[in-house]
């Protein structure tokens, strides 16, 4: 029999597939590719992102954020508003369009379901101890990492 961190490591990947899988054929469905519904529920949450910013806080690297960003804003789904930072420099802010903002609630909808469906048959205090203990899973791994996280997914 397995030990229980192989255990622990297989239904997290199994969790983080199920919820990917159930997911994503309704994003598809909305026109999203991948890794758009990330940046929408992103700037849901906040708008103004510098692209930079934007791309650490979803954890992709900022060449993946680039094409991600253009194709979105053919598509509508964001503008970018010229802001300058230190030095003087020349930098982007991000913001939702209104269809952004659109598929973004649809995004937040349907991840919430999600989450509804998983958490089904736990009572309240068992699903917050459960997300208490999946951030704290999280942020032991966190603590390991040399580096930040853009360094990190550099390194892969």
């Amino acid at each position: 029999m397995p030990d229980d961190n192989e255990l622990f490591f297989r239904e997290m990947l199994s969790l983080y597939y199920a919820h990917r899988a159930y997911n994503t054929r309704y994003y598809a469905a909305l026109g999203l590719s991948s890794g758009q519904p990330k940046v929408l529920n992103v700037l849901f949450e906040e708008e103004g992102y510098l692209q930079k910013d934007l791309a650490a806080r979803c954890r992709v690297e900022p060449a993946t954020m680039t094409s991600l960003l253009a194709k979105m804003e053919k598509q509508n789904m964001i503008k970018k508003e010229t802001v300058y930072v230190s030095g003087g420099k020349r930098a982007y802010a991000i913001y939702l369009t209104d269809h952004g903002r659109k598929l973004a609630h649809q995004v937040a909808e349907k991840a919430a379901q999600a989450d509804r469906i998983a958490l089904d048959g736990m009572t309240e205090e068992e699903a917050s101890q459960l997300i208490s203990l999946m951030k704290k899973a999280r942020i032991n791994i966190e603590e390991k990492l040399e580096g930040t996280w853009e360094e990190h997914w550099k390194s892969l």
